[in-house]
């Protein structure tokens, strides 16, 4: 077996076991069959020293990504992870959305132009931009509510492009504050902007195979979230300063929570193909929260409330793990009850 045959094995272990043993051998041998540039000295140089190309190592991914996170035709089991790839992708750009659009009247309302509310205290000041990047800062999360519509409405793409928006100036503005100094290193952002890294990446889920969404029940919890999250929140913390020890990571957990407890009290009165995917959507959810609030705990460290605010947290954590276990045991059960991916897989397609 030449080098580049290794390596194009290698790549091909991202598509499951079962499609493997059915077409590997065939799609080895038509990629090697594309990599013979027709002269005996070049072709065995490529066969020792060449490598799988980006567009070819991108389309073994995207096939992967079709087989495992399946569409309408796909196998129960794929399905189910499809399915619950979509809704965790679509809850958690719910989420950004939700917050991004509250903060768009939080800032007017700190600014002075909602002038039918009460002024706000001393201890909400608002801070004007400093510089470009604290501009492209706050103009980079408002991004997240046109990815989610994008995403909904069914343009995967552009959902895509525009959550890049938001990810990229936060991360080089906090690469640049905390490399000169201006603020100190911390964890936070960073374990944020890969969560939303990960969350660019899920939404590679929405193929073109996929279901498409639920237009109207996804677009109208937008609205629904923000009075039901952002907005009572913000009125308790800005009645009381010493209530303001919800962070991000920590209000992840919380909600996250509260969605787990509402599901399983649901469970009895829904049907187990439609709870399957929203239990295993909850579960990724739960996973991803209590890493982002585990990987933030080092920063309360210097902090003044310390105690208070790992207190906190510690209870945030014993919460998603008391709602978040039973579920998962749940959902594994469930999921293994279903048939996995069939032998007999469609014939792959291999470009040249």
């Amino acid at each position: 077996m030449s080098r580049l045959e290794e390596r194009y094995r290698f790549v091909l272990r991202l598509l499951p076991a079962a499609y493997r043993q059915e077409w590997e051998d065939d799609m080895v041998a038509a990629f090697l069959d594309s990599m013979d540039t027709g002269d005996a000295e070049t072709t065995a140089y490529v066969t020792d020293y060449g490598r799988p190309s980006l567009s070819e190592v991108a389309s073994i991914v995207s096939l992967a990504v079709r087989l495992r996170l399946g569409g309408t035709d796909a196998p129960p089991r794929s399905f189910a992870w499809g399915q619950a790839v979509r809704l965790a992708t679509l809850m958690a750009m719910l989420a950004n959305a939700v917050m991004v659009t509250a903060g768009i009247a939080v800032t007017l309302w700190l600014s002075g132009k909602i002038a039918w509310l009460p002024a706000p205290a001393l201890e909400w000041p608002l801070s004007p931009p400093s510089n470009i990047w604290h501009t492209a800062w706050n103009l980079a999360d408002y991004a997240w509510l046109p990815a989610y519509v994008a995403l909904v409405l069914g343009h995967r793409r552009v959902a895509q492009a525009v959550a890049l928006l938001a990810i990229v100036p936060p991360a080089i503005t906090t690469a640049f504050e905390q490399g000169v100094g201006d603020v100190p290193v911390s964890v936070t952002p960073w374990a944020m902007r890969f969560v939303e890294v990960l969350l660019l990446l899920a939404m590679a889920a929405f193929h073109h195979g996929a279901p498409p969404v639920p237009r109207r029940p996804w677009l109208l919890a937008l609205p629904i979230g923000i009075f039901l999250v952002p907005v009572p929140l913000f009125t308790i913390q800005a009645a009381g300063p010493a209530l303001r020890l919800l962070d991000w990571p920590g209000l992840s957990c919380a909600v996250v929570t509260v969605a787990m407890v509402v599901h399983l009290a649901g469970r009895v009165s829904s049907r187990p193909s439609r709870r399957l995917p929203w239990s295993l959507a909850l579960t990724l959810l739960a996973v991803t929260a209590l890493a982002l609030r585990t990987a933030t705990l080092p920063d309360y460290s210097n902090q003044a409330q310390r105690t208070t605010l790992a207190t906190i947290a510690s209870v945030e954590v014993a919460a998603v793990l008391a709602v978040g276990v039973p579920l998962a045991v749940l959902a594994i059960r469930a999921l293994r009850r279903l048939p996995p991916i069939p032998t007999v897989a469609p014939r792959p397609t291999t470009p040249t």
